[in-house]
């Protein structure tokens, strides 16, 4: 059976195919969110558009770690069927956060095929960037790297869901999912680097029956904050922040977070 380590990150050196298809979210499923102190869950690295189920094992995966209030924690992980999974046991109450990289590839794609993709995920400065450059009709190169984190409560709900694990592109819950009313919002803030990212468009996905797998909800505001109605169930979350590169290989760089969470 193939693993995968903290020691040891598998790291495949593979370029996406040329063309028309968009990378797949890469995220982080507990088997499980809600588990008591000192139960062992296993918690699943996922690779697809749908949710919540994996298409297919993640192919750069590194760093799958576990934060709580003591510090980073590396997770041992083996392939299961389409995802990665490893098993987590955490010895005090609380929320913790579950996190890795999907570590950079290069991805050329067709005018058309570019232009529907940043369009799609609200890059409108991608948009009006390569329109005044006369790239509107070039094939485009992007390098792409993908942050999944995910939260978990073990035992009794603490303040622990607003930690920040120190990615570089971050959803942040500001309220614990577990204290939503019914009608309520859960407001989130987007971070970039550190620095609130405004004006970034969140997609949201549930298990809700008959919900949209993957539905805009808006933009942030100029501080990085947005509030996603929902509803009971488990839920992904996702951005993408988009920004010139001088990479010899590509135009442009993304960076990409999802936040996987449950609310009852």
């Amino acid at each position: 059976m193939k693993k995968l380590s903290s020691l040891g990150y598998l790291f495949v050196l593979l370029l996406s195919v040329c063309g028309n298809v968009m990378a797949h979210d890469t995220f982080i499923m507990p088997e499980k969110f809600r588990v008591s102190k000192g139960e062992t869950v296993k918690i699943g690295f996922h690779s697809a558009d749908a949710f919540p189920e994996s298409t297919g094992a993640p192919k750069r995966l590194q760093e799958p770690s576990v934060h709580t209030s003591k510090g980073r924690t590396p997770i041992t992980l083996s392939e299961d069927g389409k995802r990665w999974a490893g098993n987590v046991t955490v010895d005090e109450s609380g929320y913790v956060i579950v996190t890795a990289i999907n570590a950079a590839a290069t991805a050329p794609m067709k005018p058309k095929s570019f232009l529907d993709y940043v369009k799609e995920e609200g890059l409108d400065h991608v948009v009006q960037a390569r329109i005044e450059k006369g790239e509107a009709d070039k094939d485009a190169n992007e390098r792409y790297t993908m942050y999944p984190k995910s939260l978990v409560l073990v035992g009794e709900p603490n303040d622990g869901y607003k930690r920040v694990a120190g990615l570089p592109i971050e959803i942040v819950p500001e309220k614990d999912p577990y204290s939503l009313k019914r009608g309520e919002s859960l407001p989130v803030r987007v971070l970039f680097k550190g620095a609130p990212a405004r004006g970034v468009q969140l997609m949201a996905a549930s298990t809700l029956e008959g919900a949209a797998k993957n539905k805009s909800v808006g933009k942030t505001d100029a501080q990085g904050r947005i509030s996603i109605p929902v509803t009971p169930g488990q839920w992904r979350l996702h951005t993408i922040y988009m920004e010139r590169t001088n990479d010899p290989k590509a135009e442009w760089e993304s960076f990409w977070a999802t936040l996987t969470f449950e609310v009852r």
